[in-house]
């Protein structure tokens, strides 16, 4: 699955993984590019897998702005061993019916690699809360009972279980839900939820941060986002007894978010 370009030993035991989901406004994708313009991070190979989409594109990361001819595809690995960090950049979508084969291949190459953790980068619908969701932030967290996280001193929420909104049982060719993952809803979440589960099953170290959110300017998502992650893992140096004002964000904007949302209106049309 995992395809090496030579440039890294792949020696992962101990490192941590982090990947986002495809998900509700790209929040995942959007983080995990925060993560790897912030640290300059060099891609060091890639996923192949009938499971991806097929995608090719000019470097997104390249500080110079226009061409130096790197190209990028679905499924870009990064690497970053001072922080013994591994990140996952995928850039396009699973293809129908075939998320199960994914999480399943996924699932092995983790366990080869033999990361200490994982952690799983997604979003969920904001018009899809429950009353107990609606005040306070935004952000929730999920992790296996494998995986130790100290939530208190982090001050992270844990997602609130829910029933069955429609009720009925699920009927599937998969294993039975583990009792760990019963009542966790997450939509919109792309395979976040039955990742979740398969982590539950196979006693894999998974963490699950998400925001909720809407589609459209999602950047402050991810903003969020990764100052939540790094709460936890320490990535890069944030500013504590700063107001918001005074405080200059850490994180570096990757050149291709210039034209994320087009151009600037032309002042001479008011």
């Amino acid at each position: 699955m995992f395809i090496n370009a030579g440039k890294s030993s792949c020696q992962w035991e101990g490192y941590t993984l982090i990947l986002p989901a495809i998900s509700v406004g790209n929040v995942g994708q959007l983080t995990a590019d925060l993560l790897i313009s912030t640290l300059q991070l060099d891609s060091v190979g890639h996923l192949h897998d009938e499971s991806i989409l097929p995608l090719c594109g000019n470097d997104p990361y390249a500080s110079t702005g226009v061409a130096q001819g790197v190209l990028v595809t679905s499924a870009e690995v990064y690497e970053c061993k001072e922080k013994e960090l591994v990140i996952i950049q995928q850039r396009a979508p699973l293809v129908k019916g075939k998320q199960r084969d994914f999480r399943k291949k996924l699932l092995a190459w983790i366990k080869e690699c033999k990361f200490s953790q994982v952690v799983l980068l997604s979003s969920t619908h904001s018009h899809e809360r429950i009353d107990s969701q609606i005040t306070g932030s935004p952000f929730r967290f999920l992790s296996t009972a494998s995986l130790s996280i100290p939530a208190d001193d982090l001050k992270w929420q844990r997602l609130e279980t829910r029933e069955d909104m429609w009720g009925v049982q699920r009927q599937t060719a998969e294993e039975t839900t583990p009792e760990e993952a019963k009542g966790v809803y997450i939509p919109g979440g792309g395979m976040a939820k039955r990742f979740f589960e398969d982590c539950c099953r196979e006693q894999v170290p998974l963490a699950v941060l998400m925001v909720f959110c809407s589609e459209g300017d999602n950047i402050p998502d991810a903003m969020m986002l990764v100052s939540e992650l790094n709460k936890w893992i320490k990535v890069v140096q944030e500013a504590e007894n700063q107001s918001k004002q005074q405080r200059r964000s850490p994180w570096k904007k990757p050149k291709s978010w210039d034209m994320l949302y087009g151009s600037a209106v032309e002042s001479s049309l008011y």
